[in-house]
């Protein structure tokens, strides 16, 4: 009933927005515009800064030396500033669509001496992106990275409990999404989807999600697009500042504090550094009706950052680590088949625990290391050539259930223990600019291997896993037009040692290892367009066709882990058929994006990615092993083709009051049964209002607002009908959330804090991507307090 409530006001707020777009042209939209250009010349000035008073908008001319404003009708003083150029002022007064042209003088400037600073602004991306900045990700603080990803349209997450997400973008995750932390890419336990990223959200200052296959510049494996989790720059300006959040949770009982500290020395203004760390624990979770056993978290992370930077060079050491131990749901591990069907038939779990922060068996025990080393050197005429080399180190522990009473049971010993070593190398050399021509060549370098603690099981073969790529991506731009081309060109070589055991023919077992190398050329290709068709629209459009080789897990993984049984394409692959071949996909991508609009803003993405090869896993029937009875997932090859649209909008109902709607739809098929694919995102809506009370910046309690979110997911229906699923897809769902907030100064400090509800009215339900849907609900009522405290310690 929520669903179609939501669904209701979706469609009601949508047309509305058109609706109410046609009646401001009488309201306060009313298009002033002009061209600042040269008195001598004529010719048009970019950059220069005009001004409308009252109201203090302000807007800088474009290429051509136009720039554009949306007004009330009545008089307004404009005022054209530039440098090396007298300053122009005018009064218009405004009835109708104006156009109010400037001709600036040249006028003499003595300057003292001026230090110009800037950021690098990264040209558009020809892929659709979105990202979480500011307040949008201050209300995402306490959650897991791929939980957090959600809010953007076309982002999903693939869950194991209430505590493990993993991000999905536009129905593709684990190796065909690369995730880059602080610009190193992430190389942890992304073989399991039980696994989710090793990465603090806390360290992030801006989460990008580049929506699309983004595989020239971030290596093949980014087939279905890039998680970018950026820290915020080291301060460039002497003094030192602070960050503070504190997040807590009902439902869960979770409590986070996270402080980040960054200073600059002012007698040593190119040195900078910073400290950040986290603490964070959360016990079991209830659904509307029980709690989970045994699915609390804690997890404790650091990271420290310094730099050295002048005009010209600057290196940069960065190094993070984290831990976590995280609970697995003990219900959804069972001694034996009987008791497997009997678990999923029940629709609950059969333990009814309390609350409590205790963490036993099953469990996972994480650590992650990341040290990274990066410089780079730019001269007038070569360019700006940059440098990083990176070390990770992944350790994972996983404690299964056993007996108390045997060896292992008394001294906790983990049945997985797993480390897995990575050194990454990329140089990247970006050419000055040549007439309208921008570009960049780079190379980079994988060397991955992995260990097993003594007497644990292994899960995966031993690997040694050697990538090398080079790429070129060059950028042509005219006006409004931008053109981008890329080609890449990778080589893996990669290494098993697998334990192996048979029969001889009396009967008696032996022993021995197999060893394969797999080596394989991967090319990508990738052509897109960016054109702004106006001030207010710019359409995008990407092709590209990337080769991705096969992982290690995807051919060789068997046995138990995290309560799921895994099985490798090439352990349980038909005699006499070939190995598992790389997968090749052709994607497309279109975009039209609204933006600085008065009242309507938005953006619409439709695509499409067929798939040659594609690497998935399906449900088999029920299996026991010693250590229970299990739903194995096991590896398989199709040909697939994703096809989906995503949009967002905005649209100011009135001063203060923002109107969003998002939808993602996605249909994915195997091509070679003719059928649905497992284990795709259902329909998703979501429809908020927001209202904003901004008040005085010196008031005791000022920037109020209070927020309504309706949530519905409609019922995964396209199910495939030749594969095993224990259990049909769930019943579509509604979830109402709500958030109020505001900006206290405590002593001239702001804080600001915010009081969030999810799934208010407790809502029932079980998400078609959860794999442990089979045995439990979801998450019930929650209520979040957050507080975000900076703090700066320089003298005024």
């Amino acid at each position: 009933m929520l669903f179609r409530f939501v669904a209701v006001l979706l469609m009601a707020g949508l047309c509305l927005g058109v609706v109410h777009q046609s009646t401001a042209q009488n309201g306060c939209n009313l298009p002033l515009a002009g061209r600042i250009t040269d008195h001598e010349s004529r010719q048009g000035l970019a950059g220069a800064t005009v001004i409308v008073q009252p109201g203090q908008q302000a807007t800088q001319t474009d290429a051509d030396g136009n720039f554009h404003f949306h007004v009330c009708p009545g008089a307004y003083q404009l005022e054209v500033r530039f440098i090396g150029y007298a300053t122009e002022r005018a009064e218009v007064r405004l009835s109708s669509a104006t156009v109010r042209n400037f001709q600036l003088h040249p006028d003499a400037v003595t300057l003292r001496g001026a230090t110009v600073r800037g950021e690098r602004v990264e040209a558009p991306l020809p892929q659709a992106s979105g990202s979480l900045t500011g307040q949008a990700l201050q209300q995402t603080r306490g959650q897991a990275l791929g939980e957090a990803l959600q809010k953007l349209p076309g982002v999903a997450a693939i869950q194991t409990g209430p505590s493990v997400f993993k991000p999905m973008i536009h129905g593709l995750h684990s190796n065909r999404v690369a995730i880059m932390n602080n610009g190193v890419r992430q190389e942890g336990q992304q073989w399991g989807q039980e696994h989710g990223p090793e990465i603090d959200p806390f360290i992030a200052s801006d989460l990008t999600v580049v929506k699309g296959a983004a595989s020239v510049r971030y290596g093949t494996d980014a087939v279905g697009g890039v998680v970018l989790v950026q820290p915020k720059a080291l301060r460039d300006s002497a003094g030192i500042g602070a960050d503070v959040n504190l997040v807590g949770m009902s439902n869960n009982g979770l409590g986070a504090v996270s402080a980040a500290v960054d200073g600059n020395l002012r007698r040593l203004p190119a040195l900078s550094w910073r400290l950040q760390g986290t603490l964070k624990q959360a016990g079991n979770t209830r659904t509307p009706d029980y709690r989970l056993d045994n699915t609390g978290f804690r997890e404790h992370n650091f990271s420290a950052a310094l730099g050295w930077r002048k005009d010209t060079y600057g290196v940069e050491a960065f190094y993070s680590q984290f831990n976590s131990r995280l609970g697995i749901l003990s219900s959804a591990i069972v001694g034996n088949r009987a008791d497997l069907e009997a678990a999923i038939a029940r629709g609950r779990p059969a333990i009814n625990p309390g609350f409590s922060y205790q963490i036993n068996r099953p469990y996972q025990q994480l650590q992650h290391d990341l040290a990274k080393l990066t410089g780079f050197v730019k001269t007038g005429n070569g360019g700006r050539l940059t440098a990083t080399v990176a070390n990770q180190r992944d350790y994972r522990d996983e404690y299964d259930v056993i007996r108390a009473s045997s060896d292992a049971g008394r001294r906790n010993l983990p049945q997985l223990s797993y480390q897995n070593y990575t050194t990454t190398a990329d140089v990247v050399w970006e050419h000055p600019t040549l007439g309208n021509f921008r570009g960049s060549v780079g190379l980079s370098g994988t060397y991955q291997f992995n260990r097993y603690a003594g007497g644990t099981r292994q899960f995966i073969p031993f690997y040694t896993n050697r990538t090398a790529g080079a790429f070129v991506i060059e950028r042509w731009q005219h006006e409004r037009l931008l053109l981008e081309a890329g080609l890449r060109l990778d080589h893996r070589d990669l290494r098993t040692r697998r334990l192996t055991r048979g029969f001889e023919i009396d009967s008696s077992s032996y022993y021995g290892v197999e060893r394969n190398r797999f080596q394989f050329w991967t090319p990508s290709a990738s052509l897109g367009a960016v054109y702004d068709a106006n001030v207010h629209l710019t359409l995008r459009a990407d092709a590209a066709l990337v080769q991705r080789a096969p992982a290690a897990n995807e051919r060789y993984s068997q046995g138990v882990h995290g309560g799921i049984y895994e099985e490798g394409y090439d352990i349980s692959r038909p005699a006499g058929t070939p190995p598992l071949q790389p997968e090749t996909s052709y994607n497309l991508g279109l975009t039209a994006t609204l933006h600085d609009n008065p009242r309507l803003n938005g953006e619409l993405t439709v695509y499409q990615n067929s798939i040659d090869g594609y690497i998935y896993q399906v449900i088999g029937a029920p299996i026991t092993t010693i250590q229970g009875s299990f739903l194995p997932w096991r590896f398989q090859q199709t040909d697939a083709v994703f096809r989906g649209v995503d949009a967002t909008l905005d649209y100011q109902l009135a001063a203060n009051w923002l109107l969003n709607g998002k939808a993602a739809v996605i249909r994915a098929r195997n091509r070679t049964l003719d059928d649905y694919l497992i284990y795709v995102p259902a329909d998703r809506f979501e429809l908020s209002v927001r209202r904003d009370w901004s008040g005085q910046k010196t008031a005791r309690a000022n920037q109020f607002f209070a927020l309504v979110r309706g949530t519905a997911v409609r019922r995964q229906t396209r199910v495939p009908s030749a594969e095993y699923d224990p259990q049909p897809a769930p019943d579509g769902y509604g979830l109402l959330g709500a958030e109020v907030g505001a900006t206290l100064r405590l002593g001239g400090t702001p804080v600001e804090v915010s009081l969030a509800g999810s799934n208010l009215l407790n809502e029932r339900y079980r998400d078609y991507l959860n794999r442990f849907r089979y045995f439990a609900d979801d998450m019930g009522r929650n209520v979040t307090l957050r507080l975000h405290i900076p703090l700066n310690f320089s003298p005024n």
